[in-house]
């Protein structure tokens, strides 16, 4: 998602198996250990131990007692409880703290969109990130560290899900929020912020892509 290049040893393990298990690496059902990914990654234990806690604390990975660690399958009842949650969270601050957002963030999520279109057609992977750096760049402006991470954290659930299901995320509505935004009409910036959001409780298969 929105990870900071690696500055230590520990860092570097973690970006390295976060990439591998979203890039589709392991199987779903693959049984990560500590001793395999110690030879794999050629380092020792302990960062290896921290990258799969923090995983798991992340919802990247589930810890099956006695055995290692698991890709974390969500159910679709807490995919809807996530989505219900980011509509929520992300409409609220928007529309309350939306006096933060200048003109310089604007052409900040503008570049995020023509990043997004300039990633291959095919490239459901990319197109999903640029999506989750459009929506966490967005919620940044607020300052708020603590919902930040409960953000990235429902997002990376999410991620999850993108990877199995391989949907595409589209820029059709960013693109309409940040003309709102830029015009300064926030009620409708709000509600276009949720129709993203919520796209994703449509039936699947009721559109080719989906917006988030």
């Amino acid at each position: 998602m929105d990870k900071k290049v690696p500055n230590t040893l520990k860092d570097h393990v973690y970006d390295s198996l976060f990439f591998d298990v979203i890039n589709g690496i392991y199987s779903p059902d693959a049984i990560l250990t500590e001793k395999s990914l110690m030879e794999k990654y050629n380092v020792s234990r302990a960062p290896i131990r921290e990258a799969l806690t923090n995983l798991t604390a992340a919802h990247i990975l589930a810890s099956i007692p006695r055995q290692g660690y698991k890709i974390f399958q969500p159910s679709q009842q807490q995919l809807l409880e996530v989505i219900k949650f980011r509509s929520v969270l992300e409409s609220s601050f928007l529309e309350i703290y939306c006096k933060n957002i200048d003109a310089s963030w604007i052409g900040e999520l503008r570049n995020i969109c023509d990043s997004y279109n300039s990633s291959p057609a095919n490239d459901f992977m990319s197109h999903w990130r640029y999506n989750c750096e459009f929506h966490l760049k967005l919620f940044s402006v607020y300052g708020n560290d603590y919902a930040y991470k409960l953000l990235e954290d429902a997002l990376n659930i999410q991620t999850i899900f993108f990877i199995q299901k391989k949907h595409f995320a589209t820029m059709d509505l960013h693109l309409a929020l940040v003309d709102y935004l830029e015009k300064g009409e926030v009620t409708a910036a709000v509600a276009i912020l949720k129709a993203d959001i919520e796209n994703l409780l449509r039936p699947e298969g009721a559109t080719g892509e989906i917006g988030r």
